[in-house]
């Protein structure tokens, strides 16, 4: 019986054929290669062996052999001993083609997990397509790795060994529930300051990286605005700053190439005459031209010095220190390269860009001169418009303790700006002519989503203060500003609106032309779809008026109408924000307006002026007669009540309601 079913068995059996043999062998021999660990290569090599340039951005087709300078780049990105590497850069210098090398490395040699953004999801868009795609469909070590196209996105790239996010950095969403290994931010600078009031991109990038046995970031970008620049700030915080040096051929003393047009060095021409622009040597004060720079298309070798401490990577590609021992690389490095070290910019082009930015600028027109400086060297642009001088504002500060209130302001209005995970209210008095004070300001820690948190913001308004002339004083109208947390605001406000004065929810417009004050408008809706005549209504803000207004009147330099005074409480913070933007003259759709541009992230104290004026001019404080203003002097100078007020920041519960303080206009 056995002898029968072993024989019936084998005459059933089919060998296998050689087809499927074949794809037997390779399914194995793809598991087994996860097993297998690559040797230790710096990306610069791996690049030369592996990348080719593709792509739209592409000049060139085919290997791609790196310039001089880019190597310590790329072999920079690849040494896990460089935990952040920051880059700032002008155009030209082959970055992106850099990074781009940097994501496949990862993928077919580390087989790590890396996480792109870029500033909007129409940027991720571009670079995918353009970047990205051609890297998967023309690198053979990323091709071998792919998984198959039916499971890609745009945004997400799945390989047999690792993962590639590609982002747009809009949203905070977008860096959550990520963990990778690698993190790039492409074009750093074009970010928003703050994402969605969550944090800077570059902190919320490195919180992708915790647990990683070797985290890497790594961000990088042509410059913006001095000030409130990701690259700049970023690079200010590195342990090792470097520059790629050459040594001049005249005296043999290294340098970096730098930008010296009126200068004693650095690259300079004859005024007129690009033609004869070279470089200077600040050893010597010889000069070559690009021609002795560039020897058989590219750059002579040079090393990367740091000017932080001292330490150099060499063209050996080894790091020593300042007693040529070989070292550790700085933990943290920042590196600065412009369009001079590149083979695909001529020093003519240069000379010739900056002549006509030159021009324009003489003419009035910064923009091209901007344009020079961001994307040609490599480095931010100083904005020079219009505004309060910080230190200036400063120095005038009175003698009188914040909490109180001097006996010039007669009349109290408080903004509130409403943040993620805090309120900022500041109080002004007022008195005729619209002559100012500073007389309180506070942050108030909480969430402005739980109901209860409010509960502070509303009896901090409720609070009366000791008047300068003998008697006590309210706030006479509030405004708040909607912020990103509209209906935490509209709820509060329909909640606590009989508890305070008047007060009034405001959202800044951007138009232009928009007044400070306007009219009201219906936001609550009911069943129907169909505004609510008595619900809450919403205030726009014509801010760019405000701050033209408070332009001028920083300007005033004598107490009385339109002067602005200040505390000698208040911080070097209070300044920064109140002067934290600048007006400027720009061309929008082929004529010349003014506009404002921030020149730091943070400028609360600015909108809560501009919110605190609006309050003012919603009770006509600027149409006030003198008498009005006057009666409202005596009624503070008069005799104390026998029963002593509620005390300063305590609550209060005999507040005056709102409708009897809206009859009367203002109260003291």
């Amino acid at each position: 019986m056995k002898t029968w079913a072993k024989t019936r068995a084998r005459a059933t059996m089919r060998p296998f054929e050689p087809e499927a043999i074949a794809a037997i062998k390779a399914a194995v021999l793809e598991g087994l290669t996860g097993l297998r660990a690559d040797p230790p290569e710096a990306l610069a090599d791996w690049a030369r062996e592996n990348f080719i340039l593709a792509g739209e951005s592409s000049q060139q087709r085919g290997a791609w052999q790196a310039w001089a300078f880019q190597i310590g780049i790329l072999d920079f990105m690849s040494d896990d001993r460089i935990e952040d590497l920051v880059v700032g850069k002008s155009k030209r210098v082959g970055y992106s083609k850099m990074i781009t090398a940097f994501v496949a490395y990862n993928i077919a040699h580390r087989r790590r997990n890396v996480a792109l953004w870029q500033p909007t999801d129409d940027d991720r868009d571009s670079y995918v397509k353009s970047e990205i795609d051609p890297v998967l469909n023309g690198v053979e070590a990323v091709k071998k790795c792919r998984r198959g196209k039916d499971r890609e996105t745009i945004a997400l790239k799945r390989f047999r060994y690792s993962s590639l996010h590609v982002l747009g950095g809009k949203a905070a969403r977008a860096y959550r529930r990520i963990t990778v290994a690698v993190a790039i931010l492409d074009e750093w600078s074009a970010f928003d300051i703050s994402i969605e009031k969550a944090g800077d991109p570059g902190g919320l990038a490195k919180g992708r990286l915790e647990g990683a046995p070797f985290p890497k970031f790594i961000g990088g970008s042509t410059p913006r605005l001095k000030g409130i620049c990701h690259v700049e700030r970023a690079l200010s915080n590195t342990i090792g700053l470097v520059r790629y040096n050459i040594a001049c051929p005249h005296c043999g003393v290294e340098h970096p190439l730098t930008f010296g047009q009126g200068k004693k060095s650095g690259l300079m021409w004859e005024p007129g005459q690009p033609e004869t622009v070279r470089h200077v040597c600040p050893h010597c004060l010889e000069s070559i031209k690009q021609s002795d720079y560039l020897v058989a298309g590219e750059p002579p070798k040079g090393d990367w010095v740091c000017e932080r401490t001292g330490k150099r990577y060499t063209s050996a590609r080894q790091w020593l220190d300042e007693d040529g021992i070989p070292c550790e690389p700085p933990r943290t490095l920042g590196v600065h390269v412009w369009a001079a070290y590149s083979p695909q910019r001529s020093w003519e082009s240069i000379a010739e860009e900056h002549e006509q930015a030159e021009k324009a600028l003489q003419a009035g027109n910064e923009g091209p001169m901007q344009l020079f400086v961001n994307e040609t060297r490599g480095e931010t642009w100083e904005l020079v418009g219009e505004g309060g001088d910080e230190s200036e504002l400063k120095r005038r500060a009175e003698p009188y303790s914040l909490k109180t209130v001097p006996a010039g302001a007669l009349v109290l209005t408080a903004a509130v700006d409403v943040q993620r995970t805090w309120w900022q209210i500041t109080v002004w008095g007022w008195g005729p002519g619209m002559e100012s004070w500073v007389v309180d300001r506070v942050r108030i820690d909480g969430n402005p989503t739980v109901e209860g948190d409010w509960d502070a913001v509303t009896t901090y308004l409720q609070q009366v203060y000791p008047h300068e002339l003998g008697e006590f004083i309210r706030i006479s109208a509030i405004t708040a500003d909607s912020g990103d947390q509209t209906q935490a605001v509209y709820a509060w406000a329909m909640r606590d609106t009989n508890k305070l004065p008047k007060l009034m929810i405001g959202k800044g417009s951007s138009y232009q032309e928009k007044p400070i004050l306007n009219s009201a408008v219906p936001v609550d809706v009911n069943y129907r779809g169909q505004k609510v005549p008595s619900g809450i209504k919403r205030w726009e803000i014509g801010v760019h008026a405000a701050k033209d207004l408070l332009l001028g009147q920083l300007s005033v330099e004598e107490p009385g109408p339109g002067y602005v005074h200040f505390s000698e409480d208040l911080d070097d913070e209070f300044y920064a924000q109140l002067t934290a933007e600048k007006r400027i003259l720009a061309k929008v759709n082929g004529r010349d307006v003014f506009k404002w541009v921030k020149t730091r992230a943070r400028n609360e104290e600015l909108d809560l002026r501009n919110y605190a004026l609006h309050a003012a001019l919603a009770l006509k404080l600027n149409r006030m007669p003198a008498d009005r203003w006057e009666s409202i002097r005596r009624a503070l100078t008069k005799d104390k009540p026998a029963a002593a007020p509620t005390p300063i920041h305590q609550p209060t519960h005999a507040v005056r309601p709102a409708r009897r303080i809206r009859s009367r206009g203002v109260a003291p």
